[in-house]
């Protein structure tokens, strides 16, 4: 992973939950135990891990006021008494307090090195996210059955980070080299398995490459259904859609070359006539996609994709927040994954076109739950023992 200039981890951290009540001067246990639990969620949401430069300092004084308050109401219940479960309560509220104080501090200081050592943090991010979408995607899966077109997408993302890199080295950031050599060694090994990935797709007997097509196609058309059936066409990225139908048309010419090198499978053919009719319809979709985003303003599209945001990060509140991470599906989850990053995508192209404060603080929102989707991805690997 690159390494970049990060918040820290407070003990106990869990997932994402709605801002909870005010501090009381007498409380229940478990009153305060929901309490404490709410304040370090939204910690481990903004702060943990996220990169110091781009945080909110008033988030983080409302979170020490809150915790303080609760140690307070802490010690005012306990009241001499020396009941264990308070106690232990009490002194994990004052370790996160400490490390919240001295987050505060970290963060201020990464700040005052100015707006370069905010954007070489958010660069730093986004090469890690796209390092988390490769492992999501490619490390340790069938070749034969790999997606190019993420791939692609992948490797010509880096590109744009390391160009982004050398440009901020350029003005005087030296700390991004050791982070720009990690990017570069990057490129050239996804570049490495783009070739890789061609060669096993192309191996075998003809039938066997059939299949493999076959199963590559289900796989479009698995992705047309997660991304765009039953979804609004103005919050669909349309380079999402094009990458699928320049899929379909590999898939199709390969397809159409096993039949001309003598493969005779009623199956092929069928397959071949399956991905014709769905290259029409997606080149009709794409076309309304096009439209439709034609038809709303820059702040329609932005409040859209906030929208579309706020459904999948419910998703992952239903499924993943306080779950046993044993348990937890990982498919499901990369799918959130991959979809908030569509969101992202989108917000970001949005963002530099036609800037807004709305979408820019939607987008920051939108990249932290991002980043947290891929390393509790991580984390469920673990305790799974993948």
């Amino acid at each position: 992973m690159v390494t970049v200039d990060i918040g820290s981890t407070v003990v106990n951290p869990s997932s994402v939950v709605p801002h909870g009540e005010n501090s009381m001067s007498k409380s229940s246990f478990k009153e305060l135990k929901k309490k404490s639990d709410q304040i370090y969620q939204r910690y481990d949401a903004h702060f943990a891990g996220k990169p110091r430069a781009t945080r909110d300092l008033d988030l983080l004084d409302e979170l020490l006021g809150e915790l303080s308050d609760l140690v307070n109401t802490a010690k005012n219940t306990l009241n001499g008494s020396r009941d264990p479960a308070m106690v232990s309560l009490l002194d994990m509220a004052k370790q996160n307090l400490d490390v919240y104080k001295n987050e505060r501090e970290a963060i201020v200081a990464a700040k005052e090195k100015g707006p370069t050592s905010a954007l070489a943090s958010e660069i730093v991010r986004e090469a890690n996210l796209t390092f988390g979408r490769y492992h999501r995607h490619f490390a340790g899966k069938d070749r034969r059955t790999r997606d190019l077109g993420v791939l692609t997408e992948i490797i010509v993302e880096l590109e744009r980070i390391q160009q982004t890199m050398k440009g901020l080295i350029r003005e005087q950031n030296e700390d991004l080299q050791q982070n720009l050599d990690v990017v570069e060694k990057n490129i050239e090994m996804y570049r490495k398995e783009y070739r890789a990935i061609e060669s096993a797709q192309e191996a075998g007997t003809r039938q066997e490459q059939a299949d493999a097509l076959a199963t590559l196609a289900n796989n479009q058309f698995k992705l047309y259904r997660e991304h765009f059936a039953g979804k609004a066409r103005h919050t669909r990225r349309p380079g999402l859609l094009d990458r699928m139908i320049n899929q379909l048309k590999r898939i199709h010419k390969a397809m159409a070359a096993l039949k001309r090198g003598g493969l005779a499978s009623q199956p092929n053919d069928r397959n071949m006539g399956i991905v014709s009719e769905n290259l029409k319809v997606y080149k009709t979709e794409l076309a309304e996609i096009e439209k439709a985003r034609e038809s709303v303003t820059t702040d329609q599209l932005a409040g859209s994709l906030g929208g579309s945001a706020n459904e999948i990060m419910a998703q992952y509140r239903e499924n993943f927040a306080g779950e046993s991470r044993q348990t937890r599906d990982l498919e499901l989850l990369s799918l959130l994954a991959d979809s908030i990053a569509e969101i992202a995508f989108q917000m970001r192209s949005l963002q530099r076109t036609d800037p807004g404060e709305v979408n820019a603080k939607n987008l920051a929102i939108v990249m932290d739950a991002w980043t947290m989707y891929e390393a509790e991805y991580r984390r469920i690997e673990e305790a799974k023992g993948q």
